[in-house]
């Protein structure tokens, strides 16, 4: 295995030890000194992986990306609406198992660093959508008063608003659930 592939391996490791640390403790809670106690390393291994705490917010927008791209995507069919709704469950599927306060720490995330926008339309979640859109719009199975750009990032404020508002009441109430009764009324507007 060449030494790239270690660090990336091993970088895979620590994130998801991380992420488990993220959802007990939450991001706010977390240190450098903390994470790399409970987890056995030196400051200077986890500065050798991660530049600094704010680079843990990256690898989680990395997840939901590649969750959308690799996993989701592989459900859909040739029914664009169908499609849709299993990208919509998906997002608060995704949200409810990764927990409340890694969904905060999203949430509460600066969208827009020196090194990343996190809103920005080439990243894979919105991508995904974007295509869905796209293709139901071209099967004139949508029928959309906006532009598919418009309505995909109109589409995405809302399905991270429904997660903020879930976070913010400690998971409460069904996320999914919620998520379907929004959709089903959605849909209905672009039939």
């Amino acid at each position: 295995m060449r030494s790239n592939d270690k660090f990336i391996l091993r970088k895979q490791e620590l994130v998801i030890e991380i992420s488990k640390l993220i959802t007990r403790d939450g991001f706010e809670n977390l240190t450098i000194r903390g994470i790399c106690k409970e987890l056995g390393i030196s400051t200077g291994s986890f500065y050798h992986y991660f530049p600094d705490k704010g680079d843990l917010i990256k690898v989680l927008f990395a997840d939901i990306d590649d969750y959308f791209e690799h996993v989701v995507s592989k459900d859909f069919t040739e029914d664009e609406h169908q499609n849709l709704i299993t990208f919509c469950e998906n997002y608060g599927i995704y949200t409810v198992r990764n927990g409340v306060e890694t969904c905060r720490c999203i949430s509460v995330a600066p969208l827009k660093t020196k090194a990343n926008i996190y809103l920005e339309n080439d990243r894979a979640i919105f991508q995904v959508l974007h295509q869905i859109l796209q293709r139901g719009s071209l099967k004139e199975q949508f029928h959309l008063t906006q532009s598919v750009e418009e309505t995909t990032n109109m589409l995405l404020i809302l399905l991270r608003g429904y997660s903020a508002d879930w976070a913010k009441r400690n998971g409460d109430y069904d996320l999914v659930a919620g998520i379907k009764s929004f959709i089903t009324i959605f849909m209905k507007s672009i039939a």
